[in-house]
C-alpha cells in the first residue's frame, strides 16, 4: 500500500521515467565536468546542448513505438 502511494507521488512529477533519468544523467555529467574543471566550461554547455534534445527525441521515438505496437495488438486481437 505504501509502495503504491509512493509510485503515485512520483508519477505526479515524473511522467516518463526514461526522459527523467536521461536528463538527470546529462546534467550530472555536465556539472561534474564543470565543477571538477576536468574540461573547459563550454564543454559542459555543449553536452547539455546535445544530450537534452537527443534524450527528448529518444523518448518520443520510444513512446511512438509503444503506441504503434499497442495499436497493432488491439487491431489484431479478436473481438468477442
Amino acid at each position: 500500500m505504501i509502495g503504491a502511494i509512493v509510485r503515485q507521488l512520483i508519477g505526479l512529477f515524473v511522467d516518463d521515467g526514461f526522459l527523467a533519468v536521461a536528463i538527470l544523467a546529462a546534467v550530472a555529467i555536465a556539472s561534474a565536468l564543470a565543477l571538477t574543471a576536468a574540461a573547459p566550461p563550454w564543454v559542459a554547455g555543449l553536452i547539455l546542448t546535445l544530450a537534452l534534445p537527443a534524450a527528448l527525441a529518444a523518448s518520443v521515438a520510444i513512446s511512438a513505438r509503444r503506441s504503434r505496437s499497442s495499436t497493432r495488438e488491439r487491431s489484431v486481437s479478436p473481438r468477442p
